[in-house]
């Protein structure tokens, strides 16, 4: 018993001498922030972004879109984050198959972002595949409006 109330003690003791300093916030404040970009601009590659930085600036840091780059299916208003990954997919005169097409594919249709093209996948999925290009229809968020824009992309 008198060694624990000695350890205490002991313990106590360096406790009531530590010299406690507390975090300074501005530390992990200066942390640098990046986030890399890919695909159709000048210079893909990681840059180092601000909280404030949209997808916009990040093209722009990146030198700017390329004449082929379809940006129709990107928010550029949209807040890049730390350590994001951002594609600028290429537009192509090619029809994209419903069946087949890739998350990345997908999203090169007119109207069409990552949260859609994600849903075309599931629906796919769900319903072994498309029978007509009018169903994509069915898909949420997918009205005529939009099914109007990107008809001329589509295949199966």
């Amino acid at each position: 018993m008198k060694k624990v109330i000695l350890i205490l003690l002991v313990l106590l003791t360096i406790g009531l001498n530590y010299n406690w300093q507390p975090i300074q916030m501005d530390d992990y404040a200066a942390a640098q922030l990046m986030a890399e970009i890919k695909g159709a601009v000048v210079q893909p590659g990681s840059y180092e972004i601000t909280e404030k930085t949209t997808i916009t600036d990040l093209i722009e840091l990146a030198g700017g879109p390329l004449e082929e780059a379809d940006l129709s299916s990107l928010n550029l208003n949209k807040q890049v984050l730390h350590q994001s990954v951002i594609v600028i997919p290429v537009y192509k005169d090619d029809k994209i198959s419903l069946n087949s097409a890739s998350l990345e594919e997908l999203m090169r249709l007119k109207g069409i972002g990552e949260n859609k093209a994600r849903l075309i996948l599931e629906y796919r999925e769900a319903h072994q595949g498309f029978k007509t290009i009018e169903e994509i229809m069915n898909v949420k968020g997918i009205g005529e409006k939009t099914f109007e824009k990107m008809k001329d992309q589509l295949a199966l």
